[in-house]
């Protein structure tokens, strides 16, 4: 009858540990590299590299695309075309604008956030 209790409670002993270590794992804690800094991005830091190769080089925001909006190439075009307002309901696909990138999957939740938070901070250089 004890070797019985035994392998009863060593089962759920082995159970509690792994159900700890899974919980553990799962932490709410960004793991270094996987956090999505917002803070600080101009156009000249983030916005034209990401530009460049997202929407430009797609032949859709350059300077002969086929777009209605604009040229994101130089800082002066693209703040002008970002100035419509129109940009953070495109990339994130919300009713009534046109989901960008054209034709694309949604851009990812960080790339999002970063383009929102410059657009937020005044589109700055």
């Amino acid at each position: 009858m004890h070797l019985l209790n035994l392998r009863k409670y060593g089962f759920l002993l082995v159970v509690l540990f792994a159900s700890a270590c899974i919980m553990i794992s799962c932490g709410d804690e960004d793991e270094p590299g996987d956090t999505c800094e917002t803070t600080g991005l101009t156009y000249d830091n983030y916005a034209k590299d990401f530009l460049a190769s997202n929407c430009v080089s797609s032949g859709c925001h350059d300077a002969d695309g086929i777009n209605t909006i604009g040229s994101y190439e130089t800082y002066e075009d693209t703040k002008t075309a970002f100035e419509f307002g129109r940009v953070k309901g495109a990339i994130n696909h919300e009713d009534g604008f046109s989901n960008m990138p054209k034709g694309g999957t949604k851009l990812d939740d960080c790339s999002i956030d970063k383009l929102s938070a410059w657009i937020d901070a005044g589109l700055p250089e």
